[in-house]
């Protein structure tokens, strides 16, 4: 069952602190905090965070319509993808850009980056909502903290299984900083699942 759907995903990308600004060649902005920013932005919309690397040059020149050469690692198969972020403004300290991920990985089309790594054979995997699995993540930090937080697992469907790992977003609602939560799954028994679940102590960027 696909779980993610990187292929041609158009998606806003905001970043802050970006580095002074030069006379003539406008601000600039590390790859890493391109690949960062990307990350964030398609875990937001898959449920699930891959590994992005746009390389070490340390003063990009955010400037409209420049391109930056990306690969993408789909930490579930391993398969790389070209992918490429496009700046399309800046606007003082910020910058916004679009994404894109090939719909094949590098070296052919051995693999779908719609697809995960396959379950055990004799595990076909259980369907879930994400947005089910953002409200169990939620009972269980309630039950153990006191107060329920706000979880996002973005809106795709998820195929979990013994070992998944998954990644979603926890959103402080006093201060709007928000967390990697990392759940695993644990153990499923017909249409339940259990998990153990995990919190970044710092929060994203």
């Amino acid at each position: 069952m696909p779980i993610r759907t990187l292929a041609l995903l158009p998606l806003a990308l905001a970043a802050v602190g970006l580095a002074a600004c030069s006379v003539e060649a406008g601000p600039t902005v590390s790859s890493e905090d391109v690949a960062a920013a990307a990350e964030d932005a398609l875990e937001g919309e898959i449920g699930s965070r891959p590994e992005i690397d746009c390389g070490d040059d340390d003063s990009i020149i955010v400037t409209e319509g420049e391109e930056v050469d990306c690969v993408l690692t789909d930490p579930s198969t391993g398969s790389e993808f070209d992918a490429a972020v496009t700046f399309t403004g800046v606007d003082g300290g910020e910058w916004n850009a679009d994404v894109e991920v090939a719909s094949e990985p590098n070296g052919g089309a051995a693999s779908d980056p719609a697809e995960t790594t396959a379950p055990p054979a004799d595990d076909a995997g259980l369907e879930v909502e994400a947005e089910r699995l953002a409200e169990a993540a939620e009972d269980a930090l309630e039950a153990q903290v006191g107060s329920r937080p706000e979880i996002d697992c973005g809106e795709l469907n998820l195929t979990v299984y013994v070992d998944r790992q998954t990644y979603c977003t926890l959103i402080d609602a006093a201060t709007g900083s928000e967390y990697e939560v990392t759940l695993t799954i644990t153990s499923i028994q017909g249409e339940q699942f259990e998990f153990d679940v995990q919190v970044a102590d710092t929060p994203k960027n």
